[in-house]
Formats: C-alpha cells, structure tokens, sequence
C-alpha cells in the first residue's frame, strides 16, 4: 500500500468520526512535512518500506532547526495515524510505539498582564459596530479562556444569560461561567449590533452567531480575531517579553488569573476544554517562582489553625 493512499484513508476516517476541520487540516499537514522527507531522501512511498530508522533519521534532520515542540507536535500525528493503520490491519506492527518524544524545554511563558488586558480593551473604546464587536472579542477571552475558533462559533443560543454553553474542541459540551461585567457588555454590543444592521440600505437577516462581520455572516476562520488581537496588543504597546500576541495568549492570561487565584487544575482544565490534564499542566509555565510563593503563604496547615480546627 502506498503511503499516501493510507493517509487519504485516515483523513477520511476522520471525517467520519466527525473530527473538527482544523484537527483534520493538522494531521494532513504535519503528516505531509514527514512524507516529503522520506520522499526526498529516501524515495521511498510504500508504507511497508518506512521503518523506526527512518523515523529516527527524521527527528534528527528537524532538530537541525526546529524546536523539540514542533517535532513532537509532528510525532503525535504519526502515531494517531501510524495507529489507525495497525488498527485497520495495514502493518503487522506500529513501530511509532517505540518513538520516544523529544524532551523539550519547559520555558516561562510571559503574557499579558491585568493592565495591558484593560488596555487591549480600551483599545477599541469607539462607537460602532465593528469597533464594539472587537472589544467583546478581547473581553470573552479574557473572561472565558475562549479559543478563537470557540469565539467565532458561539451562536447566540450558546449564550444562556450568566454562562456560555459551547460544544468546544473534539465536540465535548461544556459550561463556562460568564461575568456580570461580560454579560452588560455583550448586551449592549447585542443592542448595537441590531441597530447597526437595521439601519443598513441592504439588510438582510444576519446568521444566527453571537460576533459576525461587517456583512452579518459568520467569520470564516481565525485570521481576523487574531490580527483584532494583535493590533490592539502592539496599538498599546505590550511588554516586549510577550512574544506571542495572539488570541492563544489571552487564554493563557485566562488560565493564569485562574492559576493565581487557587483554582484546582481539574477545574481549570474543564474550564479550557482540554481532554487531558497534561495539556492543563502546560499552563502553570505562566507562573513564576515569585507568584508560586505569594500564593503559598497560607499552607494547609495555617488554614486550619485560622478556622480552629487545630
């Protein structure tokens, strides 16, 4: 069987199993980078002639110029992938079992803080729709820890008063509580929304999703929630150590406060949507040594003697 038609068929499984398009775009194009290679310095493109060496010979070409979590990143897709062939009786042994992940560096991940957020959020402090839409934008993210593509897809539906309720990432329902703050806010962008579109010369009923474009349709894709996050972090003029100003960064921002503020990792991680508590614990790199401390000072113990219990 050729390398490529066991892909197809995976892709294909996929969207059987109703995964979400961004998911399926990701296994193709981190399954692709692996293809080429093997292609270009092997020629090989039967699947029965890919072995662990050559697996091997990849890491080490990446590590060259790529970060160890990129390639792990690529790692992960070969072994759903390399599974599902095993499964479907396709090789007689999943060799990727026995691919270690490449140890990666566990960095202090610097995002924005309260003020920059307040900012951000000032940043867009105009009348009108889309100025309106955008600050609601930067708001839900930093109240709700959304995911862009989350953001975009909320219906109005999703919206139930004091909490979202949103079939997130691998179609998992969850709840995410919502602010008094956020729910004025959305109130008012609803109102603002409803005369901005009423008073258009060719309106027609918009679709049925909390934030639209300028047309009243749903946003496509990620490009304009990212460069509206972008633009209002570098229009105030964020830290120059917050590398990544990006939609991804408020949810960090998101998960720190939470973090900060003693919330268990189990609730963080339901809060996020992560299927995996693993995935969660990536998030406490947002914490320095300074801030582990100062939300240490009161340990079990003290705790205990405070309510009299000792």
């Amino acid at each position: 069987m050729l390398f490529q038609e066991g892909v197809e068929e995976f892709l294909l499984d996929c969207r059987v199993r109703n995964l979400s398009k961004r998911t399926i775009e990701t296994y193709q194009s981190q399954i692709r980078v692996f293809s080429s290679y093997i292609n270009s310095e092997f020629e090989l493109d039967k699947l029965e002639e890919i072995k662990k060496p050559h697996v091997k010979s990849f890491i080490l070409s990446m590590k060259e110029e790529r970060s160890a979590n990129y390639i792990n990143q690529i790692l992960k897709a070969l072994r759903t992938f390399y599974k599902y062939l095993f499964t479907e009786e396709y090789i007689d042994r999943n060799f990727m079992l026995d691919v270690q992940y490449l140890k990666s560096e566990k960095r202090l991940i610097n995002t924005f803080n309260d003020r920059e957020v307040a900012a951000m959020i000032s940043f867009y402090n105009h009348s009108g729709f889309v100025n309106q839409r955008n600050r609601l934008i930067i708001e839900i993210m930093a109240d709700c820890g959304l995911r862009a593509e989350e953001v975009r897809c909320l219906s109005n539906d999703n919206f139930k008063g004091t909490f979202f309720q949103l079939m997130g990432k691998g179609r998992k329902e969850r709840v995410v509580p919502i602010s008094q703050y956020l729910q004025l806010s959305i109130k008012k962008y609803q109102k603002t929304k409803r005369g901005y579109f009423n008073n258009l010369r060719n309106y027609r009923e918009i679709d049925d999703y909390l934030v639209v474009n300028k047309s009243g349709r749903k946003i496509t894709n990620n490009v304009l929630l990212e460069k509206i996050v972008k633009d209002a972090a570098n229009g105030i003029g964020v830290r120059d150590e917050v590398k990544r100003r990006s939609c991804h960064s408020l949810r960090h921002y998101y998960a720190q406060k939470l973090l900060k503020s003693g919330v268990n990792l189990y609730t963080i991680s339901r809060l996020l949507g992560h299927s995996n508590i693993k995935t969660t614990q990536t998030y406490l790199n947002s914490l320095s040594d300074a801030d582990i401390l100062e939300n240490t000072k009161v340990t079990p113990l003290e705790r205990l003697l405070r309510e009299g219990k000792m």
